[in-house]
């Protein structure tokens, strides 16, 4: 973890100054991604009926003068292709077709822009990064580096964290280093993968590391390369799975975890005048991404530190889509400092990240609120950058470290923490490893704030979440559903459906339900669940014509787990 320290001339700091993406009191801001949509101008996304016939779906689309230019066959969604500036029109004539499931605009969201101005480099004079990382192992020590904005010349250190505010790494690290099988598939604006931190072996180790399992570029046709111009996906990759322990640089969450850099995020010029590069990435390139790092059996875990105010029903089903194809799915939740849900870290099947500070505060950017899953740190985050940002060659490979703030570095903590759970409890499903990381985490912070005031489990903890037992201990009442079945004579049965699932939302099998109909039918039946966690519980007794009656749950009896009656979606239902 050892630093190679350079100096960085005046000119390069005030360079940095005018072209980080980070938003700078000292320029005029970029448009906030509060309230605001975006979206391509020339293409929408629509999902048809499943059973449309082949002429009705083509004549839709000769309505809109729509042409589909790709199609997403395992989740039905198409990309059409319609004149400019029609768009919206578009998207409501499909919507007033029957053969038409779902339409929306192809919404464009916005890589988040840092907030503060930490500059590019660690402090002259620190000899180990590892003690700049407050976010992995804080003992309240002084880090950080900030350019002075008249002279350009770094101030040392910039921050005094408080002991205790960080994700408890080294606990975690104690049990696992995770494993070169599990792959995060980093969603964001490109990865320098020849950088030191993804390619230098650990000592006394001579093979080579290759830390990047590919690079693939879905915003070509944007006239984007592999190039990460804006550094800001390489700096996350550094936060998830950089090297720990190879004599460069910092250490990444994941330790032996691997990563592939799936651009997803174009660059946006219009606000270069102003020194300001935006990474924009577009919802058919995003569901292009999730089905790529679904698909392809390379990854497990899907980072994703980009969002907004949309909801699009077509990048919900590639999310659920990946969800149920046992993906882990994490996502920065924004940097509006608002309760607005931002998507896709919205999506009930994201785990959706805030951002706290190396006192355990909210980040004074972040976005928080009841939708928001858990909290890491993200403010002044030190991590890997191209090298360019240090001037050098694209040729030479980057030993270059820059500090950066947004939910953007909180999202990688999570995400390098999943790869971790995975690698310690091999055959864990998603459901289980979401239960770990959320479980796991801090409800009160190190000076006592209430965590869950910005978030529903607080901040994580990577030390707890691998200690913690990958075994359910608790199961609950998911749904009941009520119906009644045909009897003789026109009779009929009152008949109640009841799923049960464990703590990490996993079905449950062979528990034992017991129930009270009321209303026309008064009996207390039981029966035991199937593989699914479902259980039907029908009357003996029957009635003719006009039924009224009630269903509630008892009981929920298992040999290995509890019934934590308080977790219950439902108790009670009425018919």
């Amino acid at each position: 973890m050892q630093v190679l320290v350079r100096r960085i001339t005046t000119r390069l700091l005030l360079l940095m100054l005018v072209f980080s993406f980070a938003s700078q009191a000292a320029l005029p801001q970029p448009p906030s991604q509060h309230g605001q949509s975006k979206f391509a101008d020339d293409t929408v996304l629509v999902r048809f009926v499943p059973g449309a016939a082949a002429d009705q779906v083509a004549q839709a689309n000769r309505d809109v003068q729509g042409t589909v230019i790709r199609s997403f066959d395992a989740i039905g969604v198409k990309v059409i292709r319609v004149p400019k500036g029609s768009v919206t029109n578009a998207v409501q004539r499909y919507l007033r077709n029957p053969n038409v499931e779902f339409a929306d605009l192809n919404y464009t969201r916005s890589v988040f822009l840092p907030t503060t101005t930490e500059g590019a480099e660690p402090g002259l004079g620190v000899a180990n990064n590892f003690n700049e990382q407050y976010a992995l192992q804080n003992t309240g020590q002084a880090f950080g580096a900030t350019a002075d904005p008249l002279f350009g010349s770094l101030i040392y250190p910039s921050y005094q964290g408080t002991a205790g505010a960080d994700i408890n790494a080294p606990a975690g690290w104690n049990m696992t280093h995770g494993s070169s099988d599990i792959g995060i598939a980093i969603l964001d604006s490109g990865i320098a993968c020849t950088h030191l931190d993804f390619t230098t072996p650990v000592p006394p180790n001579p093979d080579p590391v290759n830390k990047c399992i590919e690079e693939v570029n879905l915003v070509a046709d944007k006239g984007s390369t592999l190039q990460d111009v804006l550094g800001h996906g390489t700096h996350v990759a550094g936060i998830a799975a950089a090297m720990p322990d190879n004599g460069v640089g910092i250490a990444g969450v994941g330790w032996d975890t691997k990563v592939g850099s799936l651009k997803t995020c174009w660059e946006d010029y219009s606000l270069y005048i102003l020194g300001i590069i935006i990474g924009q990435c577009d919802d058919d390139d995003v569901i292009e991404a999730i089905m790529h790092a679904t698909d392809s059996g390379k990854y497990q875990v899907i980072s994703m530190s980009f969002a907004g105010p949309d909801v699009s029903s077509s990048v919900e089903v590639a999310v659920d889509y990946a969800w149920n194809n046992g993906m882990i799915l994490v996502a920065g939740a924004g940097n509006n400092y608002s309760k607005e849900m931002m998507f896709p870290a919205a999506f009930a099947n994201v785990i959706g990240v805030g951002s706290t500070d190396y006192h355990d505060n909210l980040s004074s950017f972040s976005t928080f609120g009841p939708w928001v899953s858990v909290l890491a740190p993200g403010t002044a985050i030190l991590s890997t950058v191209p090298g360019d940002a240090c001037g050098q060659a694209l040729s030479e490979p980057s030993d270059c470290y820059a500090y950066k703030s947004g939910t953007s570095m909180s999202t990688p903590h999570v995400s390098g923490l999943a790869a971790l759970l995975l690698a310690q409890n091999p055959g864990a499903s998603n459901a289980q490893i979401r239960g770990l990381i959320e479980n796991g985490a801090d409800a009160t912070g190190t000076m006592g704030q209430n965590l869950q005031a910005w978030s529903v489990h607080g901040r994580i903890n990577v030390g707890s979440s691998l200690s913690s037992n990958a075994e359910p201990t608790s199961h609950h009442v998911q749904s009941i559903s009520l119906s009644t079945v045909s009897a003789d004579r026109g009779r009929k049965h009152g008949q109640a459906t009841v799923i049960v699932v464990d703590d990490f939302g996993s079905p449950v099998s062979g528990a034992s339900v017991s129930g009270s109909f009321t209303g026309t039918f008064a009996e207390s039946p039981s029966a035991t669940t199937d593989g699914n966690g479902s259980v039907t519980l029908t009357t003996t007794a029957t009635a003719k014509g006009g039924v009224t009656f009630s269903f509630c749950v008892d009981d929920v009896s298992h040999l290995t787990t509890t019934y934590d009656s308080g977790a219950n979606t439902a108790t009670c239902t009425n018919y």
